[in-house]
């Protein structure tokens, strides 16, 4: 079960940063993810907008770089390294075309075979230095 629930983390990242296909049938209708901005709706609906217009509209030739994955009961923690480009508008900030570099970590509650939750820790302050350099 254990690695059953990091593939489901892998193939989230997978959908993510591809074209989100197959998203509905990894995370569930009421997954929440908590660093998402508010205003958000759940499930993958939640998950489309914040990737395609958000995210998607700042930052180009993006890929995750898996580190590793740690699963305990229902939760997994993935380490992981964003590289992207930033080539769109993103809050106040001009886009430059620097290339970002974000290491991050992000914890999943898995549920029923989905993805329920999920957390993220970054540093905004270097991804914002980057972004402005």
């Amino acid at each position: 079960m254990l690695e059953a629930n990091k593939d489901l983390v892998r193939r989230y990242y997978q959908a993510v940063m591809g074209d989100l296909a197959g998203i509905e049938e990894i995370v569930a209708d009421a997954f929440v993810d908590h660093h998402f901005p508010p205003g958000l709706p759940p499930g993958p609906a939640g998950v489309r907008k914040f990737f395609q217009e958000i995210v998607g509209s700042a930052f180009s030739d993006m890929r995750i770089e898996i580190d590793f994955l740690l699963a305990e009961g229902d939760k997994v923690d993935c380490h992981f390294v964003l590289h992207a480009r930033h080539t769109g508008p993103f809050g106040d900030l001009t886009p430059k075309g620097n290339a970002i570099r974000l290491p991050a970590i992000s914890t999943f509650r898995i549920a029923e075979g989905k993805l329920a939750e999920a957390w993220e820790i970054f540093d905004s302050g270097s991804l914002t230095a980057q972004m402005q350099a």
